[in-house]
């Protein structure tokens, strides 16, 4: 009986023991986990930031290009502050300066030069005191001349936007508008500005609705001969523009509103704010691109700087392709 009774404390002292071992094992196999998990959780989460860019005639100069952390609420005023000297007047709702390049008129048609920004490669609508800085926002600060009056109110230098963030925090639907002969080169930018993390359809010409005309943002794919195309060339002094086709050529014109070049061919791609909104082409909602050309080969050409070679638009107002070499304009 004793023996019996010896056996049985035994086997059951034994059975705790192993309970406790299983529940001690299980607690560090979760601890370990919860910690994995914390720690590259840790690793994954990126701290909200935007690029601020500072440029002088049109992107052409470079003076500053830098990532900075937000914690939210800033204003673009904020970061311009943070990263440059800048003095302001009127009450500090508008840049003077930054870095010593100060805002100059000449008087009359004479020279007038200031700071011009732009959120996401749109020209803002509101002061930068105003204007709250999103996470992957680019703040682009551009000094340049506007004797011409050609408001410039959306550049293609800061691509992949303004698909991918928009403005304040809104991004439109995209879609890549295309003419048939121009499958390949519609499908590839597609492809490629996913990659990027935009949210993009295609369509031809003949299903754009009215509805999306207006409210989407758009990259038209066609020869200037185009319907669209050439209603937007026939108003390019009102976008801002200074390319423009006439007949066969591609004209330029300087910053002063002078001729500069003129191209028998090449491709071009340009950029302004949706002027079919009907809220007018300074709304900051959707923008119109333009990849076009005189010839089959020229609007290829284009389309293929957009997708594989687009760090040499970077900073850049509107281009032209004439000859394997990219002439910035203005």
């Amino acid at each position: 009986m004793s023996v019996y009774k010896k056996t049985k404390s035994w086997k059951t002292f034994r059975q705790n023991c192993i309970a406790v071992c299983i529940i001690i094992l299980l607690l560090a196999i979760l601890i370990f986990i919860n910690h994995y998990q914390s720690d590259t959780s840790f690793e994954n989460v990126k701290e909200p930031s935007i690029t601020i860019i500072i440029t002088q005639d049109f992107g052409k100069s470079i003076f500053l290009s830098k990532e900075v952390t937000i914690e939210g609420g800033e204003s673009a005023m904020d970061v311009l502050n943070e990263v440059a000297d800048i003095t302001c007047i009127y009450g500090g709702g508008f840049v003077e300066s930054i870095n010593g390049v100060k805002s100059q008129y000449a008087g009359g048609e004479g020279e007038r030069k200031d700071w011009f920004y732009y959120i996401n490669g749109m020209l803002a609508s509101v002061g930068a005191t105003q204007y709250k800085l999103h996470s992957g926002d680019i703040e682009h600060w551009d000094f340049h001349d506007w004797r011409l009056d050609r408001m410039v109110t959306a550049i293609i230098g800061d691509y992949p936007e303004p698909f991918l963030h928009g403005y304040n925090g809104r991004v439109a639907e995209t879609s890549i508008v295309y003419a048939d002969e121009f499958y390949e080169a519609a499908t590839g930018l597609q492809q490629s500005l996913e990659k990027q993390g935009v949210s993009i359809s295609m369509k031809r010409f003949e299903e754009l609705s009215e509805y999306e005309k207006r409210s989407h943002n758009l990259i038209l794919i066609d020869t200037y001969e185009n319907e669209l195309i050439a209603e937007l060339n026939a108003n390019a002094d009102q976008l801002g523009w200074f390319i423009e086709f006439d007949g066969k050529y591609i004209i330029t014109l300087d910053e002063t509103g002078e001729k500069d070049t003129s191209f028998d061919h090449g491709g071009v791609i340009l950029a302004t704010q949706n002027p079919w909104n009907p809220k007018g082409n300074w709304h900051c909602e959707n923008v119109v691109w333009v990849v076009t050309g005189v010839t089959h080969e020229d609007v290829v050409t284009a389309s293929e700087i957009l997708i594989t070679s687009n760090e040499e638009i970077k900073n850049c107002t509107s281009i032209i392709l004439a000859k394997r070499t990219i002439y910035k304009v203005p």
